[in-house]
């Protein structure tokens, strides 16, 4: 098998964590924690309430006015994706691709079944956090940051459960670039 090789990341993970931290307590300073998976139920709530508005204002989670209008979730929606693209193309990082170090040892170079990987497991991802009532990057981010208790347990498990699945996924250790 090729050598494999990942990127070296452009900020020091500390240096990462610090950042992150930082604009977690001025999102709660200024209006609530960050989330952003609960936009896209507003936006489901929407497109529900033009097909059938009775529905949609008596439904037990849409009904509720959090999820009646667009907030600022939606906006830190917009800028994950546009802050990422501009990252990339400023660290001149950004290039189309089929492949990544999971897709070559695991599923060949097919631009199509990387495509429907990619929606189906974002799919379930947004599926898992609308049942759990929020993401678990909002859970660590924002637990974290209001210092909650329910925050140690979650971030056990969860650091657990991705290193468990990076085993799986990832037989073979990538070197990274210098």
């Amino acid at each position: 098998m090729e050598n494999l090789t990942v990127g070296k990341s452009p900020l020091h993970w500390l240096a990462a964590g610090v950042l992150l931290g930082l604009i977690q307590i001025l999102a709660i300073g200024l209006n609530e924690p960050l989330g952003v998976s609960t936009q896209f139920v507003v936006a489901d709530a929407k497109i529900i309430n033009h097909i059938d508005s009775d529905y949609a204002l008596n439904h037990p989670l849409i009904g509720k006015e959090t999820y009646q209008n667009f907030g600022y979730g939606w906006w830190l929606d917009i800028g994950i994706l546009v802050g990422a693209f501009i990252a990339a193309v400023s660290i001149r990082r950004f290039k189309v691709q089929s492949t990544t170090v999971w897709w070559r040892i695991n599923q060949g170079p097919s631009v199509f079944k990387r495509l429907i990987a990619g929606f189906i497991g974002g799919f379930l991802i947004l599926l898992g956090a609308r049942f759990a009532n929020g993401c678990t990057s909002g859970q660590f981010a924002s637990g974290w940051a209001q210092l909650s208790l329910s925050v140690v347990p979650f971030t056990i498990t969860m650091f657990a459960f991705g290193m468990l699945t990076a085993f799986l996924i990832y037989r073979k250790t990538p070197t990274i670039a210098k």
